[in-house]
């Protein structure tokens, strides 16, 4: 038996050729009309905006934290025997390590009496001298009285 042999035509119909696999080039992305780029640019503009105002949002929490926790400094006048002073007073830290700036005295402030304690020596009761607050001005004043 013999096989038939396909014939061939110029002008006519060519019999079907089996497809080979061919190498698939990557595919461009195609250009998304300008009403999409408008969508995602938006989508995008808003996930950063939501995203800087929680960074925003954290950053007052921590800075409002941190006002609140730790101590801040008192401009304090008092006297006694007729002399007035004044002084910064750092009331610590859970207060522990009372100071006075300008003074080597441990300090020990009662803001309900307006009564000052300035001890040389903390074991010894002998050694401290009471002092009348007279006005406790606050952060502003302490930091003015620098300048």
């Amino acid at each position: 038996m013999s096989k038939t042999p396909n014939k061939q035509s110029l002008l006519g119909k060519t019999p079907a050729r089996k497809k080979t696999a061919q190498k698939r080039k990557p595919q461009r992305p195609t250009q998304r009309p300008v009403a999409t780029e408008l969508n995602t640019k938006k989508k995008n503009d808003t996930n950063q905006k939501s995203k800087s105002k929680k960074g925003l949002f954290i950053s007052l929490a921590v800075v409002a934290v941190i006002i609140l926790a730790f101590p801040k400094p008192t401009l304090l006048t008092y006297k006694k025997l007729g002399m007035v002073s004044e002084s910064v007073y750092w009331p610590g830290l859970f207060g522990k390590g009372a100071t006075l700036i300008d003074s080597n005295l441990h300090p020990t402030y009662n803001s309900s009496r307006n009564s000052l304690y300035l001890c040389s020596d903390l074991q010894k009761p002998e050694s401290c001298q009471k002092y009348q607050v007279i006005a406790d001005n606050g952060l502003f004043s302490a930091i003015g009285s620098y300048f």
